[in-house]
């Protein structure tokens, strides 16, 4: 049977519906919005317009001068950030004889496609033509505020800003302009001198290539990150390495050891993160893994760069202590295995008792006697490191055994054939009870590393083929480097 609907069920959404309708209109003039979105909008060139405003005036004159007007000819649209005739005047004069910072410093206020007033907390880096990466964020960009905004042509926008965006020098060229200074004199070096056997194959197009420092550390070239850099001066760089020498022992050799020395030293003052010195948070952490104690009466001077912040320290701040921090070896990741054991070998995610997940590796009923896994290390310091595990034993119902060697990372000839290759054993610790469902670390004891190099650690099993006997599990390796004390 058909349902006959009532009058007021058919009124009642319409009469909502209506409702709906005039709240958007009461709260939102579609007009109004129109003409906020197109603020400032002409169908006049964008030179046009600059020519007629009047706070453009001495930019203008900087503009035909270096011949970057000839860009702005409306194939392409940009947006041009205008500093206020006041603040031209102030620096027009140094600009006058030298064409070349004539273009950069024009250059430096001009950027590809057009950019609205960003009056977010988001933090916009802008491309400007000379090469250089700005901030463009809360209303200012690099630090100058807007004293006019959104004025946009028919090919491009202008803003009027209350300072003029002087071009900065990159940490690099900063770097290359104090090359005086032995910090950074070293971190030059490395563009001619290898500390490693692992320089790439050299590219024409980028001369830099094989710097270590670039390569591993940071890029300081690149406009587009962020940095802060700490320099030593040139007696307190040098106490520095020397006191860190018997860690760094490389083969006996005096040079190679006295370069890696500054090389350690230098990797942990370079901070992917730029921070002034009233930012400065109380505690960074280097890349690797450092944490570095901020000392702001220890800095006496600092230098705003176009990527980043340079801190002149007048004395150290980094003990030595800071900088041996613990090496993990994560079970899961091993870089080989003595035999092939795929079927038996297995990833597992674990909670400890605190809720905490955590990855391992088990390998169960392989049938291979003493199975060994292989694991490499970077490079360690020469000293003495005390070992742990946790290493999880939740699915037996008993105990095995299992223990962990210590090898060099590079291969010699064997005695007993030369054309076999094998790793001399630098420590062996002994075989090590793998209790049942034990979640702590477990103490193995400790060894020492006499020279500054890669090391190969090996989780080996059993000697036996017996099933249950001969597993291997691992969450973790840990290795902690012992400070000297003489």
């Amino acid at each position: 049977m058909m349902k006959i609907m009532k009058k007021h069920d058919i009124l009642t959404p319409v009469i909502g519906l209506i409702c709906m309708l005039l709240l958007q209109v009461s709260c939102s003039d579609p007009w109004d919005e129109h003409a906020r979105d197109n603020e400032g909008l002409t169908n006049e060139p964008l030179l046009e317009r600059l020519e007629k405003e009047p706070e453009s005036s001495e930019f203008m004159k900087l503009l035909h001068a270096s011949g970057v007007d000839k860009t702005l000819d409306g194939n392409n649209a940009y947006t041009v950030f205008v500093p206020e005739n006041s603040r031209i005047q102030a620096v027009s004069s140094s600009l006058q004889n030298d064409a070349e910072a004539l273009d950069r410093f024009v250059k430096n206020h001009i950027a590809v496609s057009t950019h609205r007033l960003n009056a977010s907390a988001d933090t916009v880096r802008l491309t400007m033509l000379s090469g250089k990466t700005l901030d463009f964020v809360n209303s200012e960009i690099d630090g100058a505020a807007f004293s006019k905004s959104n004025q946009a042509g028919a090919d491009g926008m202008y803003h009027v800003i209350t300072d003029a965006l002087i071009p900065r020098q990159s940490l690099w060229e900063y770097m290359s302009d104090h090359n005086d200074e032995l910090q950074n004199a070293f971190i030059l070096s490395l563009n001619e001198y290898n500390l490693y056997d692992t320089a790439v194959v050299e590219d024409p197009a980028d001369y830099y290539l094989n710097n270590e420092f670039l390569r591993n550390v940071g890029d300081m070239r690149d406009e587009n990150q962020r940095f802060t850099y700490f320099v030593l001066k040139d007696a307190d760089f040098t106490a520095e390495v020397e006191q860190f020498l018997p860690y760094v022992n490389y083969r006996n050799h005096a040079d190679s050891s006295y370069a890696i020395g500054q090389y350690e030293i230098v990797k942990d003052m370079l901070f992917k993160q730029a921070y002034s010195k009233d930012n400065l948070p109380a505690m960074l952490l280097s890349a690797s893994n450092v944490p570095f104690p901020v000392d702001k009466s220890a800095i006496s001077q600092s230098v705003r760069l176009s990527n980043g912040w340079v801190h002149i320290l007048d004395r150290a701040t980094l003990p030595v202590v800071n900088k041996l921090v613990d090496t993990y070896v994560q079970g899961e990741e091993p870089s080989r295995f003595s035999e092939s054991v795929t079927a038996s070998t297995f990833h597992r995610i674990r909670k400890d008792p605190y809720g905490e997940f955590f990855k391992d590796i088990m390998v169960q009923n392989h049938k291979v006697s003493s199975l060994s896994i292989f694991y490499n290390l970077p490079r360690m310091y020469s000293t003495t490191y005390d070992v742990y595990w946790r290493a999880l034993n939740d699915i037996q119902n008993n105990v095995f055994q299992q223990r962990v060697g210590v090898f060099e990372f590079n291969p010699r000839p064997s005695e007993e054939d030369p054309e076999i290759p094998v790793h001399a054993q630098i420590f062996q610790f002994p075989y090590t009870n793998v209790e049942q469902n034990d979640y702590n670390e477990v103490y193995l004891g400790e060894f020492t590393l006499e020279e500054y190099d890669r090391i190969l650690t090996v989780l080996q099993g059993a000697a036996t083929t017996d099933e249950g006997i001969n597993t291997l599990v691992l969450d973790y390796l840990r290795f902690v480097p012992k400070l000297k004390t003489n």
